[in-house]
């Protein structure tokens, strides 16, 4: 009997007992033992003897079929440590029977079950506690629900990591030394996995699936050219967003040495083998000296040393950063608006495509007015066609003697595209997308009816630190940026309708009588075409001085600093340089921003071998950091645009669909007059009456645009007396707490809307409340 018990203890079936929840149920066990032996046995043999089977079996199956390899890993180290000593102890307490120790064997060498239950003390809590974990990983979520097999939701190294670090902490000490043995397993092995990406830049072939990074393929099939996203859901829980996203980098930088390095040159102390293998067999040797269970920031200075080390040697020569600053110099020529030429060229060359749409469709923009260019469709070819005419401008005005050319134009011409908005565009998945700001209004579909995105070809292996979703970011930025450039040159162009101005030329006549008659009528209905138009001249002065001076803003008060002071982190040596003024520019190619054409004088030579002649600690910026710093300046710098002030963007989006409204108006207004002016000259009657019915009711419609706009003007201003507010005893600097300790960028927060709000101040009350006054002196003319 005791023999068939030990059996039966070891995970054999027996044919004698039968392991039921209820009782033994075999008749002969069951007439030869007391009640009380027959608890005993049948704990022996459910508690210990069946557990024991279960967990055996399971994690057999565990290790042979589950896509885990942390999982396979802590199961099979449950079979061959955990379910040993168990067998160990089944082997030394059969001993002690043989032996007949009297710890276990009694008088006349009878052997107790009780003696034999007792000295599996604390093996049926260690037993349950290992049956429940085996049976989570193989049958249920270790969050203690069913798993749904029809989803396919597998346990995955997150989820068995986490359950166990928060095993330990429990009030039995055998279960806290299992559980450490168990994370220790599961983090070796995740670290295993880990160690092939981030010190050969490549994703594990086995579990690949349960690693926390994913690649997505590109359509060309380029190796190097192929994205990396997190998957959050599998980051183990001692990893932080930081230390996961530097991962990331530092194994898609050794993916893109592998894959590219030898067909671009770049020969590198990674391709060359001594030194490099001594760098990775040091931070492998780091990386599983951790202890168990795993520190966060121990590990995130481990991560840390690693990148810095890669940052030194490797992508020295492969990220240099004077092609960094050629990329940067493009956003901010042409995604910044910093050219106001190619603002200016971009704005004609949309309104020649948009006329050319409307003459198709003149008969219903008669009918229907302005609003019916809101439903015109404009095609991707068409908008493929505006920035090649943008080109040809910019390339039009370089002058003759410069025989070098634009470089940034020519680099611009190759990276930076126009093209229709996506629907189905979507950035998600990037290492940092969380620290993007979230714009809160969209102005892409202002410059066209539909919605154009100004975009920026990334080539590796500029994609180290510049995302998809900072091109996004750049491109809401120049949507923003444009906007008021083209509203404000709009309003302009109204100034120069000479028929709204002027009077009408009074025709030729013989008779001095007639000719007088005719002037002292064509003198009344100026007089009563200035008096109606006086209000709207006024708003439309008003409007335009609070688009050039917001603009201004904008460009040098915002931009212009902030730029200084990210090139300052940039160049230490050259902070007060930004660039040279370009061969397209010229003074004065922009109304609004002609401040802006200045620059300082370029540094000498020296200064310019940024990142090449100074290879010193000061001038080193590895590109994950220069990632975070570019995104905090995005951050900043969008915060400073109000971008992200949702009552502002929505006002300003409003005031700008206003102003198109208007203009458009106007010039319908002033084709009426004119039209009628000339049948007045002719003397002709047959369509006068219709000419003035419609001149009424355009007037009407532009009174009632004025209102609009009129009230737009003065919310603005409230909206930025508000913003004002809400920034001000806020200077100072900001940015997170590891960029501060790793001599990141932290961008100092600049409250200048004081200086805007008291050229407003100066201005606009003027202009308002002679808007006000006329408001009751309008009079329709017959």
């Amino acid at each position: 009997m005791i023999h068939e018990l030990l059996l039966a203890l070891s995970g054999h079936p027996s044919p004698l007992l039968n392991d039921n929840k209820e009782k033994i149920r075999n008749p002969i066990v069951d007439h030869l033992l007391s009640p009380a032996e027959n608890a005993l046995l049948t704990s022996l043999s459910r508690d210990l003897g069946q557990k024991h089977r279960s967990i055996r079996a399971t994690a057999k199956d565990v290790v042979t079929n589950h896509p885990s390899t942390v999982c396979r890993a802590v199961c099979a180290s449950i079979l061959s440590k955990h379910l040993a000593q168990f067998q160990q102890k089944i082997l030394d307490v059969e001993r002690d029977i043989l032996d007949g120790n009297s710890s276990i064997v009694g008088a006349y060498n009878i052997v107790p079950l009780s003696s034999i239950l007792g000295s599996f003390n604390g093996w049926e809590r260690k037993l349950d506690w290992l049956w429940r974990l085996v049976s989570s990983i193989h049958h249920e979520d270790l969050t203690g629900g069913p798993r749904a097999r029809q989803e396919e939701k597998l346990c995955t190294a997150s989820d068995l990591i986490g359950y166990l670090r928060d095993a330990t902490h429990t009030g039995y000490p055998d279960i806290e030394e299992l559980s450490v043995e168990l994370v220790g397993v599961a983090e070796t092995a995740w670290l295993k996995q880990l160690t092939l990406w981030v010190l050969y830049g490549k994703l594990p072939s086995i579990g690949a699936a349960d690693f926390f990074i994913s690649r997505v393929a590109q359509s060309n099939g380029d190796e190097a050219m192929d994205a990396y996203s997190i998957r959050f859901d599998l980051v183990p829980p001692f990893v932080e967003p930081d230390t996961a996203s530097s991962i990331v980098f530092v194994g898609k930088s050794l993916n893109y040495l592998c894959v590219r390095g030898a067909s671009e040159g770049v020969h590198t102390e990674l391709q060359q083998g001594p030194s490099m293998s001594g760098l990775q067999s040091h931070h492998l040797a780091e990386l599983f000296a951790l202890t168990f269970p795993i520190n966060p920031s121990r590990f995130s200075t481990a991560i840390r040393s690693l990148r810095l080390s890669l940052s030194k040697t490797a992508l020295r020569k492969l990220l240099p950063l004077a092609k960094v600053l050629e990329v940067l110099r493009v956003l901010k020529d042409f995604f910044l608006l910093e050219r106001g030429e190619f603002a200016l060229a971009l704005i004609s060359a949309a309104d020649e495509r948009l006329a050319e749409k409307q003459s198709s469709s003149q008969d219903s923009y008669k009918t229907k007015g302005p609003d019916t260019l809101r439903h015109i469709m404009i095609k991707e070819g068409e908008v493929n066609s505006i920035l090649p005419r943008v080109w040809s401008t910019l390339a039009s005005l370089q002058t003759l003697d410069n025989e070098d050319g634009d470089e940034d134009l020519e680099l611009a011409r190759e990276l930076v595209g126009l093209s229709l908005e996506s629907k189905t565009r979507n950035h998600k998945g990037s290492t940092r997308d969380v620290t993007l700001p979230d714009l809160a209004e969209n102005f892409q579909d202002l410059l066209l009816p539909t919605a154009t995105v100004l975009n920026l070809q990334i080539n590796s292996p500029l994609d180290l630190f510049l995302t998809p979703s900072d091109v996004a970011t750049y491109s809401r930025i120049h949507a923003y940026l444009l906007a008021i450039r083209r509203a404000h040159l709009h309003l302009s162009k109204t100034m120069t309708l000479a028929v709204l101005r002027r009077g009408p030329h009074p025709p030729l006549s013989d008779s001095p009588s007639e000719r007088s008659q005719i002037f002292n009528h064509q003198r009344y209905r100026t007089f009563e075409r200035f008096q109606v138009m006086r209000p709207i001249w006024a708003t439309v002065g008003s409007a335009t001085y609070l688009l050039a001076e917001l603009g201004a803003y904008f460009q040098m008060e915002v931009i212009e600093d902030s730029w200084k002071e990210f090139h300052g982190w940039l160049n230490p040596r050259a902070r007060t340089w930004l660039r040279p003024q370009s061969p397209t520019e010229s003074p004065g190619s922009a109304s609004l921003t002609a401040s802006v054409n200045y620059r300082p004088n370029p540094p000498d030579e020296g200064t310019l071998a940024f990142g090449v002649a100074d290879q010193g600690e000061e001038a080193l910026r590895d590109p994950e950091r220069l990632m975070m710093a570019h995104q905090t300046f995005l951050n900043s710098l969008c915060q400073a645009l109000l971008l992200n002030n949702i009552s502002f963007t929505n006002r300003m989006r409003t005031f700008m669909t206003d102003i198109d409204h208007l203009c458009a108006l106007m010039m319908l207004l002033s084709l009426g007059q004119q039209r009628r002016d000339l049948e007045k000259a002719f003397d002709s009657r047959s369509t006068a009456t219709n000419r003035e019915s419609e001149e009424a009711r355009l007037l009407g419609d532009l009174s009632s645009a004025r209102g609009k706009l009129d009230t737009g003007l003065t919310a603005l201003v409230s909206q930025l007396r508000d913003a004002h507010s809400a920034h001000t005893g806020t200077a100072g600097t900001y940015g997170i707490q590891s960029m501060r300790e790793d001599d990141g960028f932290v961008p100092k927060e600049k409250n200048r809307l004081d200086r805007l709000l008291l050229k407003l101040d100066y201005t606009s009350p003027h202009i308002m409340a002679t808007s006000s006054r006329d408001v009751d002196m309008i009079r329709w003319s017959d």
